[in-house]
């Protein structure tokens, strides 16, 4: 029964391919399947029914797999181009996109077909949204509302689609895309610049410049870290360091693990009357795919001792950072002092 049902729905979808949904027929699809046009009634209503179980049958298998490919890139920036690669249309004959295009108009004539339409691009719209909110979590894009610019950026799609399949020479394929990749750079914080093979597909050299995104997550890590010494603050300190995070203050002595870092920063600081700590130039390479970093972060340090009055040097951190749960951490600080005074 339910092979024979979505046979049906098949034969539907080729028919309506070549004729268009409003000059689709029963008997026509009857015809193709070499039946009576009573089988088809049989397992559908009406006209209107099987157009639109048709249309769902062919979009919810069009949608699974853009799912699947979506799911095999390696970094949000990565899914986000695998969306866009896979909503343009291949070309202005794309039968797919035809397909998608009548069953617009046809759902201004046909309820079932506008119901089932409007949950089809709500699907689309979703996916596009958790695309979105993975990369607001691995700190990729900077997106504050990525169900708006999912809306807007389906939007966008559907638009230049239509005119791309339904007008001759207004653009090819890759200006499309470059259209599109536009738009969404702009709504996460990044440039067209940023659509790059290796960026895209997280291969080539593992490690390069971040995104804006990335840099501005870094940048904030490391003025928590200034903030908390400032304020003398060891909870909001300690939990910019990774659980087995590694601490260098002079060669040869470094400390391991959380727990020992916190004491040994606890016993430093009671030594002081107070600890002005200013981060300088930062200089950062990231993999975003792996959510790993290393920078180079140059300070100036002043403080007052409990006993031995004021002091201060002027140095570097050369640092590794993780991404853990969406936000960056320090895995490893070093510190390599340029001055002391």
């Amino acid at each position: 029964m339910e092979e024979r049902r979505n046979e049906i729905l098949e034969v539907t979808c080729q028919v309506v391919i070549e004729r268009g949904f409003a000059g689709t027929r029963i008997s026509d699809v009857a015809k193709r399947l070499d039946v009576s046009s009573s089988l088809i009634h049989y397992h559908f209503d009406s006209k209107e029914q099987l157009l639109a179980e048709a249309f769902a049958h062919f979009a919810e298998i069009d949608l699974a797999e853009m799912e699947g490919d979506v799911a095999t890139a390696a970094t949000a920036l990565g899914q986000l181009d695998m969306v866009i690669q896979n909503m343009v249309p291949e070309g202005s004959d794309d039968l797919e996109w035809m397909l998608w295009i009548d069953g617009w108009g046809e759902a201004l004539r046909n309820p079932m077909m506008k119901k089932i339409s409007q949950q089809l691009d709500e699907q689309t719209s979703d996916m596009l949204e958790r695309v979105l909110e993975a990369g607001v979590q691995t700190g990729e894009f900077v997106c504050p509302s990525p169900k708006a610019t999912a809306i807007r950026l389906t939007a966008l799609v559907d638009g230049l689609a239509v005119q791309f399949a339904a007008h001759e020479g207004m653009m090819d394929r890759s200006q499309l895309i470059d259209h599109v990749r536009t738009v969404a750079a702009a709504e996460v914080g990044l440039t067209l610049a940023d659509f790059s093979a290796g960026a895209i597909t997280g291969t080539g050299a593992s490690m390069g410049a971040p995104s804006p995104a990335t840099e501005s997550a870094l940048r904030q890590l490391i003025a928590r870290y200034a903030d908390a010494v400032i304020r003398n603050d060891v909870d909001a300190w300690i939990a910019t360091w990774a659980d087995d995070g590694r601490w260098t203050m002079k060669p040869g002595t470094t400390i391991e693990g959380r727990d020992a870092i916190r004491s040994t920063w606890e016993t430093a600081m009671r030594a002081m009357e107070w600890v002005v700590h200013t981060p300088g130039v930062c200089v950062f390479e990231v993999d975003e795919a792996e959510g790993t970093a290393t920078g180079r972060v140059t300070i100036d340090e002043r403080y007052s001792r409990t006993k031995g009055g004021p002091g201060g040097i002027l140095a570097t951190y050369t640092d590794e950072y993780r991404r853990v749960n969406g936000h960056w951490v320090f895995a490893t600080r070093t510190l390599h002092v340029i001055h002391a005074f």
